[in-house]
């Protein structure tokens, strides 16, 4: 069990033996541990490994596909940047602020958020951006609370997400394996998707 998953379970397991507990019984008892949970999981977020190194990421698009395919795993800036061009076809112009502030307001990313741009993420919270770029809402736990683990999920239903925990990091080779593979999800529904020129094939 990752340390992530470790916290959320004892916040859970706290809830239900706690005096609480009397008070709360069945889906009132499920509600209060989900939102500790919640509450965990984005804790850990903050706490994901930064890159001991940060290379300037390139600006254009077949530079920014060779920059993350030679990253060990994806940082937060590189993927942001990865996922503004699947979401909107272009990329973006300006700093990691404001692409973060822009991916925000569009839903791609969730405001409890607090990631900094040399931050490494898992898989989780690659799922909740590719999800929400694909529109991808099926699962009963995704529409309800939209956590990143439950997205990832989603995702290896549909094929785009590989095998693996959701709570291990994203390799930059993977990451553009998810990336090619929501393209062609996206064209199979029938949602508007970039060429697959300006992402890259997958690797």
């Amino acid at each position: 069990m990752s340390a992530t998953a470790e916290i959320g379970a004892r916040l859970a397991d706290g809830v239900a033996r706690s005096p609480l507990a009397t008070l709360l019984r069945g889906p009132a008892l499920r509600v209060a541990a989900l939102a500790l949970l919640c509450a965990s999981l984005s804790a850990c977020r903050a706490m994901l490994p930064r890159a001991t190194t940060q290379p300037t990421v390139p600006s254009g698009n077949a530079a920014l596909i060779q920059h993350i395919s030679e990253q060990p795993y994806v940082t937060a800036e590189a993927a942001y940047r990865a996922i503004y061009v699947l979401w909107q076809g272009e990329l973006f112009d300006g700093d990691f602020a404001a692409l973060s502030e822009a991916l925000l307001e569009g839903g791609m990313i969730d405001k409890s958020w607090s990631l900094t741009a040399d931050q490494y993420l898992d898989r989780a919270t690659v799922g909740y951006m590719v999800c929400r770029v694909c529109g991808v809402r099926s699962g009963l736990n995704w529409q309800l609370i939209g956590l990143g683990r439950y997205a990832w999920r989603e995702l290896q239903y549909k094929q785009i997400g590989g095998p693996g925990s959701e709570m291990s990091l994203v390799g930059g080779g993977e990451f553009l394996g998810i990336l090619a593979r929501a393209e062609d999800y996206m064209r199979n529904v029938g949602k508007q998707a970039v060429e697959r020129a300006q992402l890259g094939a997958a690797p």
